[in-house]
């Protein structure tokens, strides 16, 4: 009898000990998101504003290793960006990685996968953080906003598309510029000739920059040949710029004027008294007065001066 509870109590010690050891491991499925429950880990908190799904024991990455998991997921609403606190464990021996400057992010598997934190290291050499430091968050978008973003775009896109399959529908009936440009040859057969005439316009132009030039050239030949007829003394121009004798004939003319003018200044001969004395200007205008004057007096008593008779 004795032994048979002996056997009994034994059975259900190593039962209990096998429970322990299964709640331990499911425990540590749990809550060790892939790493022991038996490793040191250090502490760091961060703050979201939505964790979308993100549950405790969830893991945490460090440049795609497992380093840690979600410890706790608080709601605390400290304001509209700090809505969920989230405290995370992380691996003593990565903890010197986690740098002054670290930031975190939610990450997903997939589109619609599991959620996990993943850790952006700091600059590298930089002091550690300590435990217990809440670390900024960066907010990379989640799938719902890309979905979101993805529906407007497509929506935009159908627009797009409508758009233009009525533009399209009016240029095959014709309608507006875009149309008759389409469906007119008028415009075609225009630019056709516009073209032409262009290339004519063109070549003409090219004949006429020919004919310049060659202007332009006998006209630089012709100057040369009369500079250098000038350079020789020869031709007229030649003379009058070479030849002295010009110069001193227009010196003497105006030496001969100079003293004529003086002579008329003076008041010497004939022209000089024209010029200089009133006594003719004084005879010429007393004798304009009398003419005057005999004028009138025929106009008044004509028979005075003349005399009709017809027999």
């Amino acid at each position: 009898m004795k032994n048979t509870i002996g056997v009994r109590w034994g059975n259900l010690r190593v039962g209990i000990l096998l429970t322990i050891v299964i709640i331990l491991l499911f425990w540590a499925s749990l809550m060790g998101g892939g790493t022991s429950i038996f490793q040191s880990k250090g502490k760091f908190v961060c703050y979201f504003k939505n964790i979308n799904g993100l549950l405790t024991g969830s893991p945490v990455w460090l440049a795609g290793v497992e380093v840690g998991n979600v410890k706790s997921v608080e709601f605390v609403n400290l304001d509209s960006l700090r809505q969920i606190k989230v405290v995370c464990k992380v691996r003593w021996s990565v903890w010197h990685v986690l740098t002054v400057g670290t930031k975190v992010q939610l990450g997903t598997i997939g589109l619609i996968g599991d959620k996990y934190i993943e850790i952006m290291p700091g600059p590298v050499g930089g002091p550690p953080i300590k435990e217990w430091d809440v670390l900024p968050t960066h907010d990379p978008g989640d799938a719902s906003s890309m979905f979101q973003a993805g529906e407007e775009a497509l929506h935009k896109a159908g627009d797009l598309v409508a758009n233009i399959d009525t533009l399209l529908g009016r240029m095959n009936r014709g309608e507006g510029t875009l149309g008759q440009i389409a469906t007119n040859d008028e415009l075609y057969i225009k630019l056709t000739a516009l073209s032409a005439n262009l290339g004519l316009l063109v070549k003409d132009l090219q004949n006429n920059q020919e004919r310049l030039i060659g202007s332009i050239e006998r006209m630089s030949n012709s100057i040369a040949d009369l500079a250098e007829q000038v350079n020789e003394n020869k031709g007229t121009l030649g003379k009058i710029i070479t030849d002295p004798q010009l110069y001193d004939n227009l010196a003497l003319s105006t030496a001969r004027l100079d003293t004529i003018m003086s002579k008329i200044n003076h008041a010497e001969g004939s022209m000089g008294m024209l010029v200089n004395d009133t006594a003719l200007y004084v005879e010429v205008t007393n004798l304009m007065v009398r003419v005057n004057n005999l004028i009138t007096d025929i106009e008044k008593n004509p028979r005075k001066y003349f005399k009709f008779s017809v027999f």
